[in-house]
């Protein structure tokens, strides 16, 4: 019924064989091994083809639509020559894979570039052959658009489609440097981790940042209500110094994009971050971002330099994207220090945690570190308001208390920031404490 062009692998004859015992196959009844087999086989010829077409600078931009559009039609070209039995769905399916290798992320590209990619928030990978994603606030396997589980072809397939993620970033990974933290084009946030640190081989964790999260979106999905969103619009308005504090996938870094959309358009804002995730709708954003040393061990430039440029770049506030060490200081002493309305997160498990355990900790990292006292009350001067969150049991990022700063008050085991907490979060919905908002005052006229 069919005949080849050219030699033909032996895998190959036997998926063509497959398709002649049943012409009426569905691309999803098609057995996984021979699919695998013919993709294999079918990859290097459609690089070759790819390559002669396209030169490395055409190449560069790989999320062109215009060049995956041509280079798809030479890869089709490449399957039909060498399968031209081959159904129409299976070969679409064929050829949407292989280019995907060739210009994406293998088979994580429809996560990045998919109908339903806006909806993924978390892509990982346990190991080769076990992928999950986060949609909908919920982790499940991976599958393709066929119900198929998504994976590599082995440990190799996965280490090169890392390293053409890390290609475009700068960064990379290898046995010297078995780790690595990235951002990726598109604002995503890479953390993966080879062999011999990862035990049962190469796992990669991607954290892609929605587009569309907006202040509406977070009371629509009841993150905060409205009375507390036009209350922290109002701080941010106000210029006070705020803390964003939670555990990891509670939401920080879009909680802080969200509220830095309250800072007027007329003032100029400096972000310092490693790596950098802000996506600051504002006409005047400077971004920096942390620099890791190269192979010699030189080069690397940290986010607490990058602090200390911004205090000579004229910023009316500074944005550091999270604070995980002696850039604490630096940011503290920007706040102190005529940069009013300056913002940051931090890993902790309540508002007391981030200012009495964390924030004391990162400021002793210093080479110098100031006495514990000093750190304390140099945090109870600097920031204004705390901002915890949240994630229930249901997967929903809630803000989970909102404290201000009210001084140093003496516990059993020392100095320690006085807080008060301003609004609580229960079952039933966000509460307004009662108590006495020291900061009111310059709040008025800014709350709608």
């Amino acid at each position: 019924m069919w005949q080849v062009l050219g030699k033909q692998p032996s895998h190959l004859t036997r998926h063509l064989q497959e398709l002649d015992r049943d012409p009426f196959l569905k691309p999803e009844e098609l057995r996984r091994p021979d699919r695998d087999a013919l993709f294999r086989e079918l990859l290097p010829l459609a690089q070759r083809r790819v390559q002669e077409r396209f030169s490395a600078f055409e190449l560069a931009d790989r999320h062109s639509p215009a060049l995956r559009q041509r280079v798809r039609r030479a890869v089709s070209e490449v399957v039909e020559e060498r399968a031209p039995e081959l159904p129409k769905p299976a070969l679409v399916s064929l050829v949407d894979d292989l280019v995907d290798d060739l210009l994406g992320y293998g088979p994580l590209e429809p996560f990045f570039s998919g109908p339903e990619a806006h909806l993924v928030t978390e892509i990982i990978v346990v190991r080769w052959d076990r992928v999950y994603i986060e949609k909908d606030k919920k982790l499940i396997p991976a599958t393709d658009e066929l119900g198929r589980p998504v994976k590599f072809r082995d440990e190799q397939h996965l280490r090169d489609v890392l390293d053409r993620m890390l290609a475009p970033t700068g960064r990379r990974i290898d046995l010297a440097n078995p780790r690595v933290d990235a951002r990726l084009p598109d604002g995503s946030r890479l953390k993966a981790h080879i062999p011999t640190v990862a035990v049962h081989g190469t796992t990669v964790t991607v954290r892609r940042f929605r587009q569309d999260i907006t202040a509406e979106k977070l009371v629509e999905n009841r993150t905060l209500s409205r009375e507390l969103l036009d209350f922290l619009a109002a701080c941010v308005r106000a210029r006070l110094n705020i803390f964003v504090s939670g555990g990891t996938g509670t939401g920080k870094t879009t909680f802080l994009n969200v509220l830095a959309s309250f800072i007027p358009h007329s003032e100029n804002i400096i972000t310092i971050e490693d790596p950098a995730e802000l996506q600051l709708q504002h006409p005047i954003v400077r971004s920096l971002e942390a620099r890791p040393p190269n192979v010699e061990g030189k080069g690397g430039i940290t986010q607490r330099e990058l602090v200390q440029d911004a205090l000579r770049m004229r910023p009316d506030r500074i944005i550091v994207g999270e604070c995980r060490g002696p850039e604490a200081f630096e940011m503290l002493q920007a706040m102190n220090t005529g940069h009013e309305g300056s913002m940051s997160t931090g890993h902790a498990n309540s508002a007391d945690d981030m200012l009495n355990v964390r924030l004391p900790s990162m400021v002793l990292m210093m080479e110098n570190p100031l006495p514990r006292e000093a750190a304390v009350g140099m945090i109870a001067s600097a920031v204004d308001l705390v901002v915890h969150l949240n994630r229930e049991r249901d997967g929903r990022r809630v803000v989970a208390e909102v404290c201000e700063t009210t001084g140093i008050e003496v516990r059993e085991t020392g100095p320690a920031v006085a807080l008060r907490p301003i609004y609580v979060y229960d079952k039933d919905g966000w509460v307004r404490t009662g108590h006495p908002f020291a900061r009111q005052a310059k709040l008025e006229g800014l709350l709608s």
